[in-house]
């Protein structure tokens, strides 16, 4: 796994370096080089969105291996651990990529400065170079832990060691237990993110004429929806 990781890095590093030597050397139309850097803007997704996604089926892995052997929690701490160090910059990694790749569309139609969509684009190479750094290495401590916790299964079973029952509760079948209910970061999350399709038609389509009072009205009901929310959390604490 580490060693696919670091060769599929790498290979997104040359495409996104790439992209830019030609962006700088007039190499693709503008209309090529939309569609190239879209591509190339899709690749990070996809693979920090599979960074992702391996941490998260390796921790619940271990977490079962762990229950089912009797081993220490602390490998369950360490999956935790290792989200914890990743998440953050690839997630910054994804918003500052995808931003560079909207905001270039903005500068094909004139409606940003170029220089926003290159200060965003030296940006993205920077924070996805330390990202997947950090993805890299957290990647290989935790194969190494897999390792380990495999070792450690085998030598209990050479031992003749079994493991404790893990113990279930018998429930009896009922109704699913009910969502939880909007807290007010939703309603707050939720009054920002509804402007995203309004920059996107202003920004990047370059449509000046896309009224905007329906995204301030809904953007304003979510504010209020939280600050009531909150207002209510605070009354019940």
């Amino acid at each position: 796994m580490p060693t696919v990781f670091a060769s599929v890095s790498i290979t997104l590093v040359l495409f996104f370096v790439a992209t830019i030597a030609m962006a700088y050397a007039h190499l693709l139309p503008p209309g090529l080089h939309m569609l190239w850097g879209f591509f190339v803007a899709l690749l990070i997704v996809l693979l920090q969105c599979l960074v992702f996604g391996f941490f998260i089926g390796s921790g619940k892995s271990i977490k079962r291996v762990v229950e089912e052997n009797g081993l220490s929690r602390d490998w369950v701490q360490k999956t935790k651990d290792y989200k914890n160090q990743s998440y953050p910059m690839l997630m910054l990694a994804v918003c500052v990529s995808v931003a560079a790749a909207a905001v270039g569309g903005g500068v094909s139609v004139g409606s940003v400065p170029l220089w926003v969509h290159e200060t965003l684009i030296w940006a993205a190479l920077a924070v996805n170079l330390y990202s997947l750094w950090i993805s890299y290495k957290v990647v290989v401590e935790n194969v190494n832990a897999i390792h380990r916790i495999n070792e450690e299964v085998r030598h209990l079973k050479s031992q003749g060691i079994k493991p404790p029952p893990v113990a279930t509760l018998e429930k009896a079948p009922g109704p699913p237990p009910p969502s939880p209910p909007f807290t007010a970061a939703h309603f707050y999350f939720l009054a920002a993110a509804v402007w995203v399709p309004f920059l996107y038609m202003r920004v990047s389509l370059g449509s000046r004429s896309f009224p905007y009072w329906p995204f301030l009205v809904v953007s304003l009901l979510c504010l209020a929806a939280g600050w009531w929310r909150s207002r209510k959390a605070g009354k019940a604490s």
